[in-house]
């Protein structure tokens, strides 16, 4: 089939799931190049592609439609800015301490956006140095994109009204020009900004990515959760040769259960989604330069539980199975028996057992009264079908309404729960991650993570999760929210 063998092509040269953006999406991009290209049916279209390296780097134009804006999600760009205030400029100017060198003093901090898109981010994190202090002189960003159409965006840096949702920049005229009369309408990067970041042409799949070049902080933020399996562990294993020890990689909201296993320690500062590199004492750096090391403490006490003996393994997959063999589509709080947390697993010392799971302790005792957004007819059918048990005819109708509706969180949450129904906590773990990336405040969807990561065994995610859902509940985000 041909649409099979493109999109098999995308997986190759992009590491691209057409399940993340919809085989609809790649069909109507490539419906659009086989006009554009005045080609008679698929088939010739399909020729040409697999010919032609310029035509299959069209067709990835088409496919991957950039959506960013200046300092989205906020939180990042907070702690980042809170980093080298009270962090990377200290241990640049007091550089020997307990007889270890740190920071050299004339090292520029040098970051990393990946995929930069149309430039958004990285003048975002420029922006974000220079009101923390740093002059142009004392930083680098290198800003990494496989779009040619997008990097000539960024390199012109005039950007409309749509860039600034949200009201992110307060002083939009310090590091803004208005276009001149006659000029297309819009806002121009002013040069300090626009000279501090080196937007590149590259893929992250390619083997020699990023091969020599070492940050202090990476951003890849919304890559991870449209690559497969594959891709997924190709691009972090190349970010983590790129992060010098101690540094930061801020990831996308729903991407951070890639980080579970691996040698970094989360950073405590909410909806940031941020990791440092933990390291071992002495480790040199390319350049020589050694970093001191930093306590293990906060992800040793989420470490996995102990051991346990067959009989209590098969009870945990069968208590968390019960939990969803009925649907719960009208509220967030699970209230059946779960697995315990490694910490209560040790306590009572008793690995047979199954107690209350530790969500319950997320439910606020007096939440703000929340707006019910009601669904769309299309899902509210959906949630009648699941009731009544027809849960496969739901999620077909469900899977039919988010082709055409693809930006609608509440919709990636109905069908994760019918995927919990139908016993496939893959699927269902995608449709979170897909609603938790389009709303980072979606409650449920984070609860309902939380609780497939306990499943899987992977403590240290279950407990961030919670952590994150405990946060929202103290600020009264009730079920609703994860639709809105």
């Amino acid at each position: 089939m041909v649409q099979n063998t493109i999109e098999a092509l995308l997986r190759q040269k992009l590491g691209l799931d057409a399940n993340s953006v919809g085989s609809r999406i790649i069909e109507r991009a490539v419906e659009q190049r086989q006009i554009a290209c005045q080609l008679p049916d698929r088939v010739a279209y399909l020729a040409l592609v697999q010919s032609s390296p310029q035509e299959l780097n069209q067709l990835i134009e088409a496919v991957v439609v950039p959506e960013t804006w200046f300092f989205r999600d906020r939180e990042p760009f907070q702690y980042l800015r809170q980093f080298v205030q009270e962090k990377y400029v200290k241990e640049k100017y007091e550089n020997v301490q307990f007889g270890v060198k740190s920071i050299d003093p004339d090292a520029v901090l040098r970051v990393l956006s990946v995929p930069c898109s149309t430039g958004e981010e990285p003048y975002s994190i420029a922006m974000t140095l220079l009101d923390s202090g740093l002059t142009p002189a004392q930083f680098r960003i290198d800003a990494v994109d496989v779009s040619q159409q997008a990097l000539i965006k960024a390199r012109a840096g005039i950007y409309r009204k749509k860039s600034f949702r949200g009201g992110a920049i307060q002083n939009l005229e310090h590091y803004f020009q208005v276009r001149p009369e006659g000029f297309a309408e819009g806002y121009e990067v002013r040069p300090i900004v626009r000279e501090s970041v080196n937007f590149i042409q590259g893929n992250v799949l390619e083997p020699r990515f990023l091969l020599g070049k070492q940050y202090h902080a990476i951003f890849c933020r919304n890559l991870l959760i449209y690559l497969d399996e594959a891709a997924r562990h190709q691009v972090i294993e190349s970010l983590d040769r790129a992060l010098l020890p101690l540094g930061l990689l801020f990831l996308g909201s729903a991407e951070t259960g890639q980080m579970a296993n691996r040698n970094y320690q989360s950073i405590d500062h909410p909806f940031a989604f941020a990791y440092q590199k933990v390291f071992l004492p002495n480790l040199q750096t390319t350049s020589g330069t050694t970093f001191r090391t930093t306590s293990r403490t906060a992800l040793d006490a989420d470490a996995a539980p102990p051991n346990a003996t067959a009989a209590a393994l098969l009870k945990r997959k069968e208590s968390t199975k019960a939990n969803y063999s009925k649907l719960r589509l009208s509220s967030p709080w699970l209230k059946q028996t779960a697995v315990q947390s490694p910490a209560q697993s040790r306590d009572s010392g008793n690995s047979s057992s199954a107690p209350k799971s530790t969500l319950a302790k997320l439910n606020p005792v007096n939440p703000r009264p929340a707006f019910v957004q009601p669904f769309p007819a299309p899902l509210e059918t959906a949630r009648q079908l699941a009731d009544r048990g027809q849960l496969t005819q739901a999620a077909q109708l469900c899977e039919s309404y988010v082709r055409a509706n693809s930006a609608q969180p509440i919709a990636y949450l109905l069908l994760g729960e019918i995927y919990q129904g139908l016993n496939q906590p893959k699927q269902a773990e995608r449709c979170f991650q897909k609603a938790i990336y389009l709303n980072p405040n979606a409650y449920e969807a984070l609860v309902h993570l939380a609780l497939l990561k306990e499943q899987q065994g992977n403590w240290v995610e279950a407990q961030r999760l919670k952590r994150r859902a405990q946060r929202l509940a103290e600020q009264g985000y009730e079920q609703s929210q994860s639709g809105s």
